[in-house]
């Protein structure tokens, strides 16, 4: 820990004295070097790609030349000294000179930002229309542009990552990629917001990262997703107002706006979306006694409501072109209601039913969270040279109340309290969620051809539950507390990281090194009366990454990289809390260890005439300690009675393999008509004969998405996405086959084309929902669930606003003509 902070303290003094010792290296004797940057004069955003020309004063003719970079900047290390004429010349703006001398004494000059203006002339009546494509694909990464996506406006990042190719979602909003859990990211960084809590209006993009390396969090069997949220820079005062309505009840409005003057920009955005939906599953389970067979068939059918507040309030400082300070805070509040009423039957060996049981099984729960980031930008003269820090800050408080009752009856319908005696209970509760994250990050542009990447970061993450479950106690009518329902639960966990990595090219040959050092803190304590507590110290772990690829002619690219991975468990994974309802039970497992993942990925990505692109992934993971639920027959005590049920709680198996091909393939099949089809095929492996012996199965899985997306007349867009997800493969059973479609319409109206009507239909055919098969040494259970997920949604949105800032000095320019007329008279 000491060495981890050592190296912090070391690398922050390191990187502001290389801020303040900026200045390029001196040249050999007789030539200096002289560098600057451009900018737009009203806007002070850099300007790429202009010409900058170095001309000989005396003749002008030209010495040398090159063009601005992504940042503006530009730069000429070996100069003769004498004087010379800068010239700046880029389409749609005036052409600017300036003169500069270099002398012994004066061999390193810094000219400065550059301000150039734009040719009004020349700019009238243009008009630069920028259309960027659904996905992107890249051979490290690949990009979903959520603007782009019509089916999941008015929805959460759920419905936008069921849209995302490599990603599959299930009815609970369990995400996992390549049939491997990732983690999930906001802007880079860690977040206490689940999936449902994003909506889909906020976010601009979606990042797949499948084999990240030593630059990211180790945390992720198969990779990184990373939700990126708007950010409106644009100049001026401009914005979004957006309305909508669910077939589901409730619906969703949202508001952005962005004010953007010189060196400030201030940005505003709000969200709310509500639904409601029915609800509804099923249990059967055959129960193999020792001497008899016994089945359980319950039902619960009911109804869950969602309603969801998100709002967030950005200030940027451009405090010069190459410092910039950002803070923004959000708040974000969710209220869930689940009711359902249970209704159960205990049937004998020939499936007679013999007895039922109905009852309510009804929760609800809120949430507060409130975050804080704060973010720090230097850029240096030196293209991609840039130094970056940044801490978040997020709190969460929830509240849960749940209330369960269950009578049994003879067929009769007789009350039976005996031998399973009415139940009936109520659970009270509420915690918390600190959870702050600081990062530097630096990277330097060793030469044209290298780099070296380098970085810090600490996360803490505490958690606090209460929660109080009284039963009622039938034979006094008085409600008594059960114990083992209830819990006082408190967690933290710390976990620091360094990490450095080297890259460079070879002519078309690259290749990158890294390594990321990670140490974690872990300490639970249950402070109820079933007391229990650990600590857990992880020493320092190494994960390695390495990047190899080759660039051919034709526009094609091939890479072999590998990286060592590392799923710890979730706090809820470690949380002893028991849940029960109706013989099935699960809880959480204190002794629960983090997996280790080794993962190879060999890819080939291929351009052709930039209308086709095809992406071809082999990949190979071995887990080591895999995480996966495990189902035993075991009893447990509720209100002081003793029942059989079948409890789940996650273990670490021996080891999962898993081996793959991955196919992703863009095709525009006519101008306006493009399709993106993405094919997995895996084999898997689970190993747990550390659990029971001989435990272990294994399968062929597959799936397939596609997204078609058709420009039509009358600036229409249709849009129509289909997924398929074979049978998955559990320890102790699998899941069965799921699949769903969707389809959407988008019109644009108005001469700017600023006003849009979307309708979607989701899940055309009304087939996602969740089938699993499991058996255990004494049962063999069927669940079904599922939710109302067919819905058609109808929105609107309204972009408003002018890219001027101009604006503010027009005015500015008023009341100093107001004030000078006041004081002549």
């Amino acid at each position: 820990m000491q060495k981890i902070v050592a190296l912090c303290l070391g690398m922050i003094l390191s990187s502001f004295s290389i801020i303040y010792a900026q200045q390029p290296a001196h040249g050999p004797a007789g030539n200096g070097s002289l560098y600057g940057k451009l900018v737009d004069a009203k806007t002070n955003s850099p300007i790429e790609y202009a010409s900058v020309a170095l001309l000989r004063a005396a003749d002008s003719s030209v010495a040398t030349g090159m063009l601005s970079k992504p940042n503006g900047d530009f730069n000429f290390p070996e100069v003769a000294y004498g004087k010379y004429i800068v010239k700046v010349n880029f389409i749609g703006y005036e052409t600017v000179y300036k003169t500069i001398s270099l002398t012994g004494k004066n061999n390193n000059v810094d000219i400065g930002n550059i301000k150039i203006s734009p040719n009004v002339r020349s700019l009238a009546g243009v008009e630069v229309v920028g259309d960027k494509p659904t996905f992107q694909m890249a051979i490290d990464k690949r990009v979903f542009n959520v603007d782009k996506n019509i089916s999941s406006v008015g929805g959460t990042a759920t419905d936008v990552l069921k849209q995302v190719p490599s990603v599959n979602v299930d009815i609970d909003g369990n995400v996992s990629v390549r049939n491997g859990s990732p983690t999930i990211f906001v802007d880079g960084r860690p977040t206490t917001l689940t999936l449902d809590q994003i909506p889909a209006d906020a976010i601009a993009s979606v990042e797949v990262v499948t084999n990240p390396s030593a630059k990211y969090d180790a945390e992720g069997v198969s990779g990184i997703l990373n939700i990126v949220l708007k950010k409106n820079r644009k100049a001026g005062i401009n914005g979004q107002i957006n309305g909508g309505l669910s077939t589901l009840g409730g619906g969703n409005a949202g508001m952005d706006l962005n004010i953007r003057r010189e060196k400030f920009n201030v940005s505003l955005s709000y969200n709310l979306r509500s639904r409601q939906g029915k609800a509804r599953s099923n249990l059967f389970r055959k129960n193999i006694g020792a001497d008899t067979t016994t089945y359980l068939d319950q039902h619960n059918e009911g109804e869950n409501g969602r309603r969801f507040q998100f709002g967030r309030v950005g200030f940027d400082w451009f405090m010069d072109n190459r410092n910039t300070f950002s803070i923004s805070q959000g708040i974000m509040a969710g209220d869930f209601k689940d009711n359902s009423d249970l209704k159960l039957f205990d049937l004998n060996e020939a499936q007679q039913q013999i007895r039922y049981g109905t009852g309510i099984d009804n929760e609800n729960h809120n949430f507060r969270n409130y975050s804080t980031q704060i973010g720090y930008k230097h850029t240096f003269a030196k293209q991609g040279h840039e130094l970056t820090a940044d801490f978040n800050y997020n709190y969460a408080t929830s509240e849960d109340n749940s209330d369960y009752s269950l009578q049994y009856y003879s067929m009769a319908h007789q009350p039976i309290d005996s031998p399973n005696i009415p139940q009936e209970r109520y659970g009270r509760g509420h915690g918390n969620t600190t959870y702050i994250t600081g990062q530097i990050d630096y990277v330097n542009p060793l030469t044209e051809h290298s780099k070296i990447e380098a970085g810090l970061r600490t996360t803490t993450r505490k958690f606090n539950n209460l929660l109080n479950t009284n039963g009622k106690d039938f034979s006094t009518g008085d409600f008594v507390l059960d114990s083992s329902l209830s819990n006082d639960y408190h967690y933290s966990e710390t976990i620091n990281a360094a990490y450095l990595s080297y890259a460079g090219t070879v002519g078309n040959f690259g290749y990158q090194g890294g390594l990321r050092a990670e140490q974690s803190f872990y300490d639970g304590e249950m402070r109820s009366i079933n007391k229990n507590s650990y600590k857990i110290d992880y020493p320092i772990s190494l994960f390695p990454s390495v990047y190899l690829s080759q660039k051919f002619k034709g526009d094609h690219e091939l890479q072999l990289n590998y990286s060592r991975r590392v799923r710890r468990p979730w706090f809820r994974d470690l949380l002893p809390n028991l849940e029960y309802t109706a013989q099935s039970a699960n809880r959480g497992n204190p002794a629960l260890r983090p997996e280790f993942t080794n993962s190879f990925e060999l890819s080939y990505l291929k351009d052709f005439n930039r209308k086709h692109n095809v992406l071809v992934s082999l990949y190979f993971r071995n887990t080591e300690k895999a995480i996966t639920d495990f189902y035993t027959d075991t009893t447990i005590t509720i209100n002081g009675v003793t029942q059989k049920v079948v409890l789940s709680y996650p273990v670490n198996a021996d080891t999962r393999n898993a081996y793959g091909a991955e196919f992703t393939v863009r095709n525009q099949i006519l101008k306006g008509w493009d399709i993106t089809s993405n094919f997995n095929l895996a084999q898997t492996k689970i190993n747990a004969s550390n659990l029971q012996n001989s435990l272990s199965n294994q399968g062929f899985i597959w799936f397939g998405k596609i997204n078609s997306n058709t420009k039509l007349p009358w600036n229409s867009t249709l849009q129509i996405t289909g997924n398929y997800e074979s049978k998955q493969i559990l320890p102790q059973g699998e899941r069965a086959a799921q699949y769903s479609a969707d389809i959407a319409l988008r019109k644009e109206f108005l001469k700017k084309r600023n006003l849009v009507v979307s309708l979607a239909l989701n899940d055309i055919f009304n087939t996602d929902r969740n089938l699993t098969y499991t058996t255990t040494e004494f049962s063999e259970q069927e669940r079904y669930r599922k939710r109302a997920t067919r819905e058609l949604r109808l929105n609107v949105s309204y972009r408003f606003g002018k890219m001027d800032t101009q604006l503010f000095k027009r005015k500015n320019n008023k009341k100093e003509e107001q004030q000078d007329n006041q004081q002549e008279y």
